[in-house]
């Protein structure tokens, strides 16, 4: 089976709608987005005239068989993570000033300042207070675990760095505790994709790989056009072979 993948898209309707078209062209059997469809800010995407975030929404719910949550997407309805990674949020946290939100968090946590709230139908904005944290698939045999980032934050809601392959052990704790063989995850725009396991971790930019048999973890690169170069990816569980594709 070979499975298409979309992540951060970011109302960036332009590129989405040229990554499906890539994805078509791949033949892709089925499509996953690893969330944050909406989460515009000025400060990284030069798109401001072409944005769209409910025909972004739409799109990902006509295409995609598997859809994931991600922080800006829980920005964008409303909610607060359910894995919360340790944060303990008051009830009325939206209603909260923003200095006082970084100050109870101690600045952990991603507060979204720039970002331009997207105009939203009730329908899209319902859609996307119902998708879940993570997901699980098992295709060909091979359990793959689906999400925005990495366990314990797989909403990628902290501000967090990934500085070396030790910040990655509680990720792959649960990946063995739930026996998981893959999991695939957006949020960082690599450009190109990071290939992580018990050999290391490595970015590979926009090129096709043999992905091992060894239980390991895959970045993707964004849909939207901003600072980072963006793309799509491809992943053919028959021969294990993952490409990165250019947009």
């Amino acid at each position: 089976m070979i499975l298409g993948f979309i992540s951060d898209i970011h109302e960036d309707i332009v590129s989405l709608k040229r990554a499906l078209t890539i994805l078509d062209r791949e033949q892709c059997d089925r499509i996953v987005c690893l969330g944050d469809i909406t989460g515009f800010s000025p400060l990284y995407y030069p798109y401001a005239l072409t944005r769209d975030a409910n025909a972004c929404i739409e799109l990902v719910r006509q295409n995609c068989s598997v859809v994931v949550t991600g922080n800006h997407d829980l920005f964008s309805a409303g909610l607060v993570p359910r894995n919360n990674a340790g944060i303990q949020y008051p009830d009325n946290w939206f209603a909260i000033d923003l200095a006082d939100r970084m100050n109870l968090t101690n600045g952990q946590i991603w507060l979204y300042e720039s970002e331009v709230p997207p105009t939203l139908t009730r329908e899209n904005q319902d859609y996307l207070r119902s998708l879940p944290e993570a997901a699980a698939i098992t295709v060909d045999g091979i359990r793959i675990l689906l999400s925005h980032f990495l366990y314990p934050d797989v909403t990628g809601s902290l501000r967090k760095r990934l500085d070396d392959v030790c910040d990655y052990r509680e990720h792959f704790w649960y990946m063995r505790k739930n026996s998981y063989n893959l999991s695939f995850a957006g949020h960082m725009h690599k450009e190109g994709f990071e290939l992580v396991n018990g050999f290391g971790h490595r970015e590979h930019g926009f090129r096709k790989k043999k992905i091992p048999a060894a239980a390991s973890l895959i970045g993707l690169p964004a849909v939207a056009g901003g600072r980072t170069k963006n793309g799509t990816a491809v992943f053919n569980t028959d021969n294990f072979e993952f490409k990165a594709i250019r947009i």
